[in-house]
């Protein structure tokens, strides 16, 4: 599984993440501290082939709003969307009780003096087919944005 789970480029993280457990559980277990049980290894084998490169998922959103539990909205661009902020323009104005915004076409990015507000990703229509865009200059696709995501701490609400 250890193999498998190099061979599709997948982190312990993202795999434990997929499979419903802690990433320190998927350490012992492929280090052999820890006896594997048949449920466990079909969750893991079934969580580890969706990351399969030979069969992508393929998703479309429509509207993607995420709210990310940081007052660093520098970090949210950088290191979650992986875009340069030097190329997004700024206005001293948002939306949502929001103060200020970020934003490149369509995809806009909230941020506020207000810890409890955090920053906050909102992409509609047209922003979340310019983010296709991105993503795919990345060799990312929706669902390694999500995992990112998640990894973050972003709450997505419907």
């Amino acid at each position: 599984m250890k193999a498998k789970r190099s061979d599709y480029g997948v982190s312990q993280t993202r795999l434990a993440l997929m499979a419903g457990i802690s990433r320190e559980h998927l350490n012992r277990i492929e280090a052999g501290t820890v006896a594997l049980t048949e449920d466990m290894k079909t969750k893991l084998l079934e969580a580890v082939e969706k990351f399969n490169p030979d069969e992508p998922l393929f998703l479309l959103f429509d509207y993607v709003r995420i709210r990310f539990p940081t007052m660093d909205i520098k970090h949210v661009i950088k290191n979650i969307l992986k875009l340069n902020i030097d190329y997004m323009l700024h206005e001293d104005y948002g939306h949502y009780k929001y103060t200020e915004h970020y934003y490149i076409g369509d995809v806009f990015v909230y941020t506020s003096q207000d810890e409890e507000k955090g920053v906050l990703l909102e992409l509609k229509g047209k922003g979340c087919r310019q983010f296709e865009s991105y993503l795919l200059a990345q060799e990312r696709s929706w669902y390694d944005f999500f995992m990112d995501v998640l990894i973050e701490g972003g709450v997505m609400t419907d």
